[in-house]
């Protein structure tokens, strides 16, 4: 037997291969991260609306996938991007910018804003978890 399954307990090891995709929103919109969460239920989504807690909110939820708005007061979306960059345990989590600044049409011809992938606000549910899916699966 396996030494390090034998402390994990049986309904423990279950559920963590059963767990949802842990998704942050990060966007000062408060509305649109409720209306997210409740369509899109197949992931765990935690959202900040405040830029300058987004960084803590990362490191306590850690997060499978990022979606940041660009545009928001106090810290814009690359600064967010950048803080989560510059901590070792968060650097490898994708983020996705989750802007308005562009239309659905552009991220066909230019699928990187400020060197990140990007969805277009807004999105229907089933659209958003099509385009949360691809960018989990990396």
């Amino acid at each position: 037997m396996n030494p390090s399954l034998t402390s994990v307990p049986p309904n423990s090891f279950s559920s963590a291969l059963t767990a949802k995709p842990r998704v942050l929103i990060v966007d000062d919109e408060a509305e649109l991260p409720k209306l997210v969460k409740v369509a899109v239920s197949r992931y765990d989504i935690c959202n900040e609306t405040d830029s300058r807690r987004a960084l803590a909110t990362a490191r306590h939820f850690q997060p499978d996938l990022i979606l940041l708005d660009v545009m928001m007061p106090h810290l814009d979306g690359g600064d967010v991007a950048a803080q989560i960059r510059s901590d070792p345990h968060l650097k490898f989590v994708p983020i996705v910018f989750f802007t308005g600044l562009v239309t659905a049409g552009e991220t066909t011809k230019h699928p990187f804003f400020g060197g990140y992938p990007f969805i277009a606000k807004p999105q229907t549910p089933q659209k958003l978890a099509e385009q949360i899916d691809r960018h989990l699966a990396g």
